[in-house]
């Protein structure tokens, strides 16, 4: 018969063993970061945010430092956005939009409006869409370069 005080010692030689492997899976990099490369949003979301986009943003966001209407404009693509936000999470770029755009105080822009925002932003920048829409609880994705 195992006595008590044995089983909870193999209990916690259990839960110690858990925690080192799981801490060494962390320490090499065995958690994996999602990032914008890994279809975190959908078509159709990033389609329907489109007009949205037409509306709010384009005026002063381009896809291009080329499309730029005003020495200003700050684009939403080509290396000024990658300088900005690589490595950052979109859920960075989503307080960004809510809490800022657009900057003429002409409208409010909801966190849901910003969350498809950001899905057409990515789509802009050619990272594939997925299955699963963006929300604000995936949006801790981080942006990468676009893989070619």
């Amino acid at each position: 018969m195992v006595s008590k005080s044995t089983s909870i010692l193999a209990s916690a030689i259990v839960v110690w063993a858990v925690a080192v492997v799981v801490s060494g899976d962390i320490a090499q990099g065995s958690v994996v970061q999602k990032t914008t490369n890994d279809g975190i949003y959908t078509k159709p979301q990033a389609d329907g945010a489109k007009a949205q986009f037409d509306k709010v943003c384009a005026e002063c966001h381009p896809f291009t430092v080329a499309a730029r209407k005003k020495i200003k404009d700050i684009p939403l693509g080509d290396e000024p956005f990658f300088d900005n936000w690589e490595g950052r999470a979109l859920s960075e770029i989503v307080t960004t939009i809510v809490l800022t755009m657009p900057n003429d105080g002409s409208g409010v822009v909801s966190d849901e409006e910003a969350v498809d925002l950001v899905a057409y932003i990515l789509q802009q920048n050619g990272f594939p869409a997925g299955s699963t829409p963006l929300t604000k609880d995936t949006a801790s994705a981080v942006v990468a370069r676009p893989k070619k």
